[in-house]
C-alpha cells in the first residue's frame, strides 16, 4: 500500500498533527507499506530523530484542496490519503474516492470534522459523543485509536521496570512543540507560585525565551525540544502540559500530568480526562492570569505522592499505546475492500500484530478491535456480567448490583495484577476479556455481548485479548483458561486455540485449568 500523509507544522498549527501522523508512519513502515508525506513540515528535525523510521523519505508539495490532493493521489499512485488537517475542508472523500483513492481522516470532536472511509477521533469520550451521520462507514473513535509513537510504548514498559522516588520531585514542563498560545510564563509563574521544592525542566520551543525565576524552592532550567520526549516523561515524577496530542503519550507512559487548556479545540478531551481522574486541570490562559490558584493545585501534587500515583494509575487504564497499528489496519482493511488502488489484487495483511495469525479466526478479527475499560463502561458489563448464560458458565454465579460493580471495576482499574479489556467491531462494543494474574500466569476469561453470540465471535475475542497481553507482556507469558466440565463449547475454543490440560483434573466445583504459552 501506498500510504499519503497530509499535515502541517509550525508556529500557528503547533506540531500536535505532524507528531501523530508520525505514529502512523511508523506503524504503517513496520507493516511493510511506503509510506509519503504532504505539507509544511520545517523545523522538525527533533521528532524525526525520535522515530524509528527517521525522517520522510519523500515529501510532496503541500496539497490545500480536495483538487490539489487528488491530484496528488492520482500523480503518485496513492492507495490511501491519511488526512490530520483541520482546514483542508470538508469535500475531500468524493475527488479521493473519483481517484480511487481511500480518505482516512482525523477529528478532534467537532474539529475538523468530514466524511471519510476512515474517521478517527481519539479522544476520550469521543466514542460517546453524538456524531452526525454523514456517510463515513467505519468511525476509530477513543483512546483506543490514539496514534503514538513507538517510543511512547517503550517508555512505558521502562517506567514498568521501576520509577524510584525523587526528592525533591522531577517536574517536566511542555507546552507542544511551539507553544502558540504563549502560555509558558504562566505555567513557570504557577510552578513558583506553588512553593513546593522540585527539579523543573522546561521544554522551550524555537524563538521563545521565557524568563525563569531563581532563589525559590523549586529550581528551573530550559531545555531545548527533545527527540525522545516519552523517554523524559517516564523519568518524570510530575509533567505539566497543553491539552494536545501529549496528554495520551503521558497516559500510555503512566505519568501523573496536569494539564492546561490552550485551545478551544482541546475543550472537550481537556474536560473529559480530567473528569476522569486521569489529570490535574489548571485551567486555560484566563485561570492562569493569577498563578496562585494552578500554584495551589501544583503544590498539592508536588507535596502528596500518593495524589500523584492515583494519576497515573488512572491514567495507565486510558491508553494502551497500539492505536497507530489499529489506524493503518483499518486504512489497509478500506483499500483492500475497493480492491487496491487502479484495480490492483487485494492487499495482503502484513501488520506485525496479524503476521502469522491463527487459522482459527475468521476475517472477523481484521475488524475488532480492543481497548481498557474505563468507569464509563460499568453498567455495560454488568449487563454482560449478569446475564444468566454468563453466570451460569462462571465460578461466581450470584448477581450483583450496580454499586457493588463499580467498586469493584474501579478497584479493577488500579490494579497491576488485572487487565480488562472492552473488544468491538464497527458496530460498537461486542464482548470483553479480563486477565488475571497469579504465580502461575495470566488467568482469561471472555464475555460475548449476549446479542451477538452464536456468530463466531468467541475466537475473534481470545486472539484479539492474546494481542492485547502481548503488547503489555510480551511473548512467552503463561495462559489459564479454567473450563467448567460440562461447558463443552468453550473447552472447544480453547482447545484449537492451542491450550492443553495441566494434569491436576477438575477441581470440587467441576473446573479444570488449561494451558498454553503466548
Amino acid at each position: 500500500m501506498r500510504l499519503l500523509l497530509r499535515c502541517d507544522a509550525g508556529p500557528s498549527t503547533g506540531v500536535g498533527h505532524a507528531v501523530r501522523c508520525a505514529a502512523v508512519a511508523e506503524a504503517a513502515d513496520a507493516a511493510g507499506h511506503e509510506v509519503l508525506w504532504s505539507g509544511r513540515l520545517d523545523g522538525l528535525d527533533w521528532l524525526w530523530a525520535g522515530l524509528v523510521t527517521g525522517p520522510p523519505r519523500t515529501v510532496l508539495p503541500p496539497a490545500d484542496d480536495a483538487g490539489s490532493l487528488a491530484g496528488l493521489a492520482r500523480g503518485h499512485r496513492i492507495d490511501a490519503v491519511h488526512v490530520d488537517h483541520y482546514l483542508l475542508g470538508d469535500d475531500l472523500r468524493d475527488p479521493l474516492n473519483a481517484a480511487g483513492t481511500v480518505l482516512s481522516t482525523v477529528e478532534d470532536f467537532a474539529t475538523g470534522r468530514r466524511p471519510g472511509d476512515v474517521v478517527v477521533d481519539p479522544n476520550l469520550g469521543a466514542d460517546e459523543h453524538p456524531r452526525p451521520d454523514d456517510g463515513s462507514p467505519l468511525l476509530l473513535r477513543g483512546p483506543a485509536y490514539a496514534p503514538l509513537r513507538a517510543a511512547a510504548r517503550r517508555a512505558r514498559r521502562e517506567r514498568d521496570a521501576g520509577h524510584p522516588a525523587g526528592a525533591p520531585p522531577r517536574v517536566l514542563v511542555v507546552m507542544g512543540g511551539t507553544d502558540a498560545a504563549g502560555l509558558l510564563p504562566r505555567v513557570v509563574a504557577a510552578l513558583d507560585a506553588a512553593g513546593a521544592p522540585a527539579e523543573v525542566d522546561v521544554v522551550v520551543p524555537p524563538g521563545r525565551s521565557p524568563e525563569l525565576p531563581a532563589g525559590g524552592p523549586a529550581r528551573f532550567r530550559a531545555v531545548a525540544p527533545l527527540a525522545d520526549l516519552p523517554a523524559a516523561m517516564a523519568g518524570a515524577d510530575l509533567v505539566v502540559s497543553a491539552a494536545g496530542t501529549t496528554v495520551w503519550e503521558l497516559c500510555c507512559v503512566g505519568v501523573p500530568m496536569a494539564l492546561v487548556l490552550a485551545a478551544d479545540n482541546q475543550t472537550d478531551g481537556y474536560r473529559t480526562v480530567v473528569a476522569a481522574g486521569a489529570a490535574a486541570g489548571l485551567g486555560g490562559i484566563g485561570e492562569l492570569a493569577a498563578p496562585e490558584q494552578a500554584g495551589a493545585v501544583l503544590r498539592g501534587l508536588l507535596t502528596d505522592p500518593g495524589a500523584r500515583d492515583a494519576l497515573a494509575r488512572r491514567a495507565r487504564t486510558v491508553v494502551d499505546g497500539a492505536g497507530a497499528g489499529r489506524i493503518v489496519d483499518a486504512i489497509t482493511d478500506a483499500v483492500r475492500r475497493v480492491g487496491g488502488a487502479r484495480g490492483s489484487a487485494p492487499l495482503a495483511r502484513t501488520s506485525p500484530a496479524r503476521a502469522g495469525q491463527d487459522p482459527r479466526v475468521e476475517d472477523t478479527t481484521a475488524a475488532l478491535h480492543t481497548r481498557p475499560a474505563t468507569l464509563a463502561d460499568a453498567e455495560l458489563l454488568l449487563a454482560w456480567r449478569n446475564d444468566p448464560d454468563t453466570r451460569r458458565n462462571s465460578r461466581s454465579a450470584d448477581e450483583i448490583d450496580l454499586d457493588t460493580h463499580r467498586r469493584w471495576l474501579a478497584g479493577s482499574l488500579d490494579r497491576e495484577d488485572r487487565y480488562l479489556l472492552v473488544v468491538s467491531d464497527t458496530t460498537g462494543p461486542v464482548g470483553t476479556v479480563r486477565w488475571d494474574r497469579d504465580c502461575r500466569g495470566w488467568e482469561v476469561s471472555i464475555t460475548v455481548a449476549p446479542e451477538r453470540r452464536g456468530g463466531g465471535l468467541a475466537a475473534a475475542l481470545l486472539q484479539a485479548g492474546e494481542d492485547a497481553l502481548r503488547e503489555r507482556t510480551g511473548s512467552g507469558t503463561p495462559l489459564i483458561a479454567v473450563v467448567h466440565r460440562e461447558n463443552a463449547a468453550s473447552a472447544r475454543l480453547f482447545a484449537r486455540a492451542g491450550y492443553v490440560d495441566d494434569g491436576t483434573g477438575p477441581d470440587g466445583e467441576g473446573f479444570r485449568t488449561l494451558c498454553r504459552i503466548l
